[in-house]
């Protein structure tokens, strides 16, 4: 913040010192040499000495020590001039929100700064104090200072050095801001807002010349009021690269404040993705980033991102001389959180049930149970938003929820208090089950890109209902889910969860009937992609248990498929998976059941030996899945189709111009499974065209992704791949062991 405000803005102004250098004529006063300042602003120390040279021209100073007499001047008529509270460090980011507040604040004469506990309202509103130029010295009217339903006016009377008894004293106020243009900064109005907001609209309403910067959770509800939101910091990428993270202001951020708690402290190339962690893990929160930095002098970054998990406890005991509810995350929160009336509170705490983003519908069918009915949430959840415990982002015409990820701690161990949190669990598992299941079923036709997009959005949700399912053991609804993917995994897009929960449900024992023989054609698909042996395992017992329980038609075409597809995979019986799925496109064919029809052809093209009747096959396959609108499965069998022309090194013209299209599809779709194919394929057929210097570093980099999603197989091929390109180099020892290679490269990096 600029020291004095109005009353110091003159000489600087007409001196035409800009904002940047207006940071370094500060630390220039406050006798820091170039390289402290530099650290502090976070650019070059050839940066700040052009800045010094520029300042010492401007001013008309001869030396550093000039610099240094100017501000001390300065800052000794700030202090006569008017007592706003001196900054204890340096102010970090916040340039759009300063650049859009510096055009909205001379305009209107009401400015409200909103946003959760925490975010820095009330350091951005004094940091802008000294950048207003066109307003009279901004007073400060702190109502943190008083309890809730307190005396509002006796505040701002104090304030403004106005003295008088009750009865007169808003008459009083009026006099005095009715005497010269005045411009007051009013603090902290949640607990009191709406006899602040009475206040101020009478005061506004009596004088001509009153300009207000307001901070408060949520709007004042004053006509003419302009409501800016203040968001938490941007956030950094999780990357090994320091200047990266510092580019995003939440890392600079909580490197400015851990070189205060531990002086040297740097991000470097070992610490700047767990730094990013942290920030990403506090949603860019900046008390929150502050607490968690001043934790350094206990645990590295690595450290304290294992220790998020219990933040409440950890960021506690913040630097004195701050305000006693942001001493502490928890505190800051139970401020927020007391200001609720009861049922805001439960709808608040109930809320914490959803790990991301949640729509209006989900809400209320998930948390609409006694006391509350579907009308209380419809009535409360825009409460919630208004306090800015909820906060929402739109995209196109739909509407997504969420609360940050503090705010959801502390509810979620307020909740637990309530003994509620195992009831809700239950409530939001089986509400994504169902719905999942539901919607799986879209994934097969025109209504693809919608049903991709749910579990894009609801994949969290998803996870958790997982979890409670498997943790309850439930598994008759855990394998309901399952098996409504069933023969569809790659459309879904293969996901490390999935082969989490398959193993966990196959250590218990299979369900019986129906649903038995559909968890045994589920288990084995997505098997192929790591244990093709176990994989025709379970399509045996799903066959057998076919046929023992009487399945239906539909129920023993899908197990015969599942013991061809199994069969393919596996490689040992060309000719009895080609049989098995023959019999089975016979049957889906007949009960007109194209999809399956479709997928039972592509496994013929998969286990053919003729390249060419494989790739008719395959061609047939991926025509008809483009009829049906599946565009993830057209994907899959253009990239199998290239695959086998790749195998046989012929048609690769066409190959490539089928990778092209399958690229295409994966990206329409989202779909990363098909995309990793594509672009394994497409190193393959760098190396068949003899490029092994594109090809190489492809397959190093898929390597890498393919290990974050679990599927091994396509790990085995970029593999091979990788000791192909080593053997063209005549470097037999990373021929012969890749896998180490690539490992060595990674952490050498």
């Amino acid at each position: 913040m600029t020291p004095g405000g109005g009353v110091l803005r003159g000489p600087l102004r007409d001196a035409g010192v800009t904002r940047r250098e207006l940071d370094v004529f500060w630390l220039v006063g406050d006798r820091l040499h170039n390289q402290e300042i530099a650290e502090s602003l976070h650019v070059s120390e050839r940066t700040v000495e052009s800045h010094v040279s520029s300042l010492l021209r401007k001013l008309g100073g001869t030396n550093r020590l000039s610099l240094v007499n100017a501000a001390m001047r300065l800052r000794d008529r700030a202090g006569r001039g008017r007592a706003l509270p001196l900054p204890l460090s340096s102010f970090v980011g916040r340039d759009q929100e300063i650049d859009d507040l510096l055009r909205l604040i001379p305009v209107h004469r009401l400015v409200t700064l909103t946003g959760p506990a925490g975010a820095g309202k009330t350091r951005l509103s004094l940091h802008l104090a000294g950048l207003v130029n066109a307003l009279p010295a901004a007073v400060l009217v702190d109502l943190a200072t008083i309890p809730p339903g307190g005396d509002v006016e006796r505040v701002f009377a104090d304030a403004l050095g106005v003295a008088g008894e009750e009865p007169r004293l808003r008459a009083r106020l009026c006099e005095t801001l009715a005497e010269e243009p005045h411009w007051l900064l009013v603090d902290n109005c949640e607990h009191v807002a709406t006899s602040t907001s009475a206040l101020l609209a009478h005061l506004l309403a009596a004088t001509a010349d009153l300009n207000v910067l307001a901070t408060s959770h949520g709007p004042l509800g004053i006509a003419g009021e302009v409501v800016y939101g203040v968001a938490p910091l941007p956030l950094p990428a999780e990357v090994d690269d320091p200047a990266s993270v510092l580019s995003a202001a939440s890392g600079r951020l909580f490197a400015d404040r851990a070189a205060t708690t531990l002086p040297g402290f740097a991000v470097t190339v070992h610490n700047a993705r767990d730094v990013a962690a942290v920030c990403r893990r506090l949603d860019g929160l900046p008390l929150a980033i502050e607490l968690a930095a001043a934790r350094l002098r206990l645990f590295s970054p690595a450290e304290l991102l294992a220790h998020l998990h219990d933040r409440l406890a950890l960021l506690g005991d913040g630097a004195h001389g701050t305000p006693g509810r942001h001493r502490t995350l928890e505190a800051a929160l139970q401020w927020s959180y007391d200001l609720l009336e009861d049922d805001e509170r439960l709808l608040l705490e109930r809320c914490s049930v959803f790990p991301g983003e949640f729509d209006y519908e989900t809400v209320v069918e998930v948390l609409s149970q006694p006391p509350l009915r579907r009308a209380d949430v419809t009535r409360l959840l825009p409460r919630l938003l208004d306090r800015s415990l909820v906060s929402c982002r739109r995209e196109g015409q739909t509407t997504a929820y969420r609360m940050l990820d503090s705010v959801r701690h502390f509810a979620h161990s307020r909740l637990a208090l309530r003994g509620e949190h195992e009831i809700l669990r239950q409530h939001h598992a089986r509400y994504h089950l169902r719905g999942g299941a539901a919607k799986l079923t879209e994934l097969q036709g025109a209504n693809q890109a919608a049903a991709l997009m749910w579990f894009h959005h609801r994949w969290a949700d998803v996870r958790a209902a997982m979890d409670t399912a498997l943790e309850r053991d439930d598994t008759v609804a855990a394998w309901e889910f399952l098996t409504g993917i069933g023969t569809g995994w790659e459309i879904l897009g293969v996901r490390g969860e999935l082969f989490d929960w398959l193993g966990a449900l196959l250590d218990r024992p299979l369900p019986q009937g129906t649903l038995g023989v559909r968890a045994a054609v589920t288990a084995t698909i997505l098997l192929c992609y790591q244990d093709t042996r176990l994989s025709v395992t379970f399509a045996q017992r799903a066959y057998d248990q076919a046929e023992h329980t009487c399945a239906d038609d539909h129920d023993m075409a899908l197990a015969r498929l599942s013991l061809g597809w199994a069969t393919t995979h596996n490689g040992d019986d060309p000719a009895a998976a080609i049989s098995h799925l023959q019999e089975s496109a016979g049957e889906f064919r007949r009960l007109a059941d194209d999809w399956h029809y479709a997928l039972a052809l592509e496994g013929i093209g998969h286990s053919h030996p003729d390249p060419d009747l494989a790739l008719a096959h395959l061609r047939q396959s991926a025509d008809l899945f483009g009829q049906m609108h599946d565009h993830v499965k057209q994907a899959n069998c253009l990239n199998e189709m290239a695959r086998r022309s790749i195998d046989v090194r012929a048609h690769l013209a066409e190959a490539s111009q089928w990778l092209t299209e399958a690229r295409r599809l994966a990206h329409l779709t989202g779909n990363e499974t098909e995309r990793l194919h594509a672009e394994i394929l497409q190193a393959r057929l760098d190396q068949c065209r003899g490029d092994h210097q594109l090809a190489q570093p492809r397959f190093e980099r898929l390597l890498t992704e393919l290990r974050r999603v679990g599927d091994r197989r396509c790990m085995s091929r970029c593999l091979l791949g990788l000791a192909h390109a080593a053997l063209h180099h005549n470097d037999h020892e990373t021929a012969r062991s890749p896998r180490r290679v690539h490992h060595g490269r990674r952490r050498r990096r």
